[in-house]
C-alpha cells in the first residue's frame, strides 16, 4: 500500500514532536513513531522515511524561519512538514502532489518572495542563532559556515578492531562487501568511508566487533592520553566504552582500567560491548559512581575524563542536537558537571586528559581556565595530537586542542592534556 502524503507528514510531525518533547536522538523519535504510524511503503523503504525525518529534523530552524518570515507565528508541527516535503520532498523521489501545492500556496502566499530573499546564515544553515553568533565571535563568519555546513553531513568513520582482526585483512572484506574508504596517513586502524552499498551497522564484521563506528576524533582524544602496557587508567565517565576499548586496543589487552560510570544501565551495555570487542575483562573494573565524589584506592598512571556535555560538536552524527541546543541553560548545567569531573580527577591523577565533543568554549578552554584559578598542581601541555589549537581569545589557546569538521572532516572535539 502506497504511503500518501497525509501519512509522510505525520511520520515527519510526530519525529519532531518526540525530539522536542521527549529529548531523544531522532533515530529514537522515528523508532518511536513508527510503533504507532506506518513508515514506509513499496516506493518508500523505512531507511528512505527515516533519512527524510531526519533532514526535516536537520533542517528545522530554516523551515520555522521561512514560515515565520511568511506571516506563521506559531506554526505547527504538521506545517512545518508540510512546508518541509514541498521544499525538499523531490530530493528524496517524492514528487509534488496537487493537493499539497494547494495546502502549500494557501497557508504560505508569500513564499517565493521570502525564500527570494537574503536569509541569515544561522537560518540558511538552519542552527540556533546564538549558537551561530557566539562561533563567530571566537573564529572569521566565514569559517563558522564552513563549520556548520560540514557538520550538516555525515561522515563515517570506522576503527578497525586490531585485537580481533588484521587492517589489511578488513580492508579486503570491505571491499568485497561493497564499501570503500581511505585509512588515516596518522592512525592506519582507522578509515573513513567514503561509499558502502548498505548501512554499516548491518555488516557482519560490526555485528562480530571487528569494525567499530568511532570518529576519528573520538579517537584523537585517546590517543593524546598515550596509554601504554601496564598502566592503571582511570576512566571517569567511561560509558558506553568505545574509548575505554580503544585504550586497551592500544595497549594489546595490558593496561589495567578502572571504568566509572553514573549509569548501572549503560554500565551493563558496557559489559556486553568490552565482550563482543574482545577486551580482556579481567583488567577492567566497572564500577557505578558519581565520578567529581569518586575517591581512587591506589593512585592511577593516567585519567581520562570524556565529559557529559551538549554534543555541540557532533550534529552530523544526530541533528536532534540543534534542537537541544535551543535550551542554552543546558550549556550552563553542562559546564558545571564538567568542572567538577576535571578538578576531582586531578586531585587524584598526576596525568589527565580531559576531552568533550563540543564547539564550544564554555566545555572546553573556559572549564580549563575555571580548574586552573582552583589551584591545582597540574599544568596543560601539548597533548601531541595534529589538530587546530583552541580559541584565540583565552589564555591557554596555544596548548589545548580542537578538531574542526570543515578541516579535519570529524566531529568537533576539544581536547586538554594536564601534567605536572
Amino acid at each position: 500500500m502506497k504511503l500518501n502524503y497525509d501519512e509522510l507528514v505525520s511520520v515527519l510531525a510526530s519525529t519532531l514532536y518526540t525530539v522536542m518533547n521527549k529529548h531523544v536522538s531522532v533515530r529514537k523519535a522515528f523508532t518511536s513513531t513508527c510503533r504507532r504510524l506506518r513508515c514506509s511503503g513499496p516506493e518508500l523503504p523505512r531507511e528512505t522515511v527515516f533519512q527524510l525525518a531526519r533532514s526535516f529534523i536537520s533542517n528545522y530552524y530554516r523551515v520555522k524561519y521561512i514560515a515565520e518570515k511568511c506571516g506563521k507565528r506559531k506554526p505547527s508541527y504538521r506545517l512545518l512538514a508540510r512546508l518541509y516535503l514541498h521544499l525538499h520532498g523531490e530530493e528524496y523521489g517524492i514528487k509534488h502532489a496537487s493537493r499539497l501545492e494547494k495546502a502549500v500556496r494557501r497557508d504560505f502566499p508569500a513564499l517565493n518572495s521570502v525564500l527570494a530573499e537574503f536569509m541569515e546564515g544561522w537560518a540558511r544553515l538552519s542552527y540556533p542563532e546564538w549558537f551561530y553568533n557566539e562561533l563567530a565571535s571566537l573564529i572569521p563568519k566565514h569559517e563558522v559556515e564552513e563549520l556548520l555546513e560540514a557538520m550538516n553531513k555525515r561522515v563515517f568513520w570506522i576503527r578497525v578492531n586490531t585485537l580481533k582482526a588484521d587492517v589489511d585483512k578488513v580492508l579486503r572484506t570491505l571491499e568485497k562487501e561493497g564499501v570503500e574508504g581511505e585509512q588515516d596517513p596518522e592512525i592506519p586502524f582507522l578509515i573513513r568511508i567514503s561509499k558502502t552499498s548498505k548501512p554499516l551497522r548491518t555488516l557482519s564484521l560490526f555485528k562480530e566487533g571487528v569494525i567499530i563506528l568511532q570518529d576519528k576524533a573520538s579517537v584523537l582524544a585517546v590517543m593524546a592520553l598515550r596509554p601504554e602496557p601496564g598502566m592503571l587508567i582511570y576512566d571517569y565517565a567511561a560509558a558506553p566504552g568505545v574509548k575505554a576499548s580503544l585504550i586497551m586496543q592500544l595497549t594489546e589487552n595490558r593496561a589495567r582500567i578502572v571504568a566509572a560510570d553514573i549509569s548501572q544501565k549503560r554500565l551493563e551495555a558496557m559489559e556486553r560491548m568490552l565482550k563482543l570487542y574482545g577486551v580482556d575483562r579481567s583488567r577492567v573494573v566497572l564500577t557505578i559512581a558519581d565520578s567529581r565524589d569518586l575517591k581512587l584506592e591506589r593512585r592511577a598512571d593516567l585519567a581520562l575524563v570524556d565529559a557529559p556535555c551538549t554534543s555541540s560538536g557532533a550534529v552530523s552524527k544526530d541533528p536532534a542536537i540543534k534542537i537541544f541546543l535551543n535550551n542554552r541553560e543546558l550549556v550552563y548545567a553542562a559546564k558545571s558537571v564538567q568542572v567538577g569531573l576535571l578538578h576531582n580527577a586531578l586531585r587524584q591523577v598526576d596525568r589527565v586528559v580531559y576531552a568533550t565533543c563540543s564547539l564550544l568554549p564554555e566545555e572546553g578552554e573556559e572549564v580549563v581556565e575555571d580548574v586552573l584559578r582552583r589551584g591545582v598542581e597540574q599544568r596543560v601541555r601539548d597533548a601531541g595530537i595534529k589538530t587546530r589549537k583552541g580559541y584565540a581569545k583565552y589564555s591557554i589557546w596555544n596548548h589545548v586542542h580542537r578538531t574542526m569538521p570543515h578541516l579535519d572532516m570529524c566531529e568537533g572535539f576539544f581536547v586538554a592534556r594536564f601534567e605536572k
